[in-house]
């Protein structure tokens, strides 16, 4: 298999993940949350994970090989690969605010 195609299935399998883990990690908790469940416990890291697997996996599904994202030899981040990171720290931040918000809404707190 040639580069691309290994890129865009590594896209296509970090979507899959990202479904799976914003299941299990942020839809469950919140239908709980809607059924008024006395205690419900969510890591907060799943709202880092979910994010860069949405993100990346968009990126690698769509672009394939055609924009690296890192510099192998300088051994950091491109261009590509900075708005990348940037991207998903504004949709975890987001994505985290918006969780919390909803669970006040529903009466609950943190803590």
């Amino acid at each position: 298999m040639n580069t691309d195609i290994l890129h865009r299935l590594g896209g296509l399998v970090c979507l899959i993940g990202a479904a799976a883990f914003g299941w299990f990690g942020v839809w469950k908790p919140l239908q709980a949350a809607h059924a008024h469940a006395a205690e419900i416990s969510y890591n907060s890291k799943i709202f880092v994970l979910v994010p860069a697997l949405l993100v990346f996996g968009l990126f690698f599904l769509v672009a394939g090989a055609r924009w690296p994202y890192r510099d192998v030899e300088k051994q950091r981040p491109t261009l590509a690969g900075w708005i990348l990171i940037a991207v998903t720290a504004v949709a975890a931040i987001g994505g985290y605010f918006w969780f919390e918000q909803q669970f006040k809404a529903l009466g609950y707190t943190n803590g």
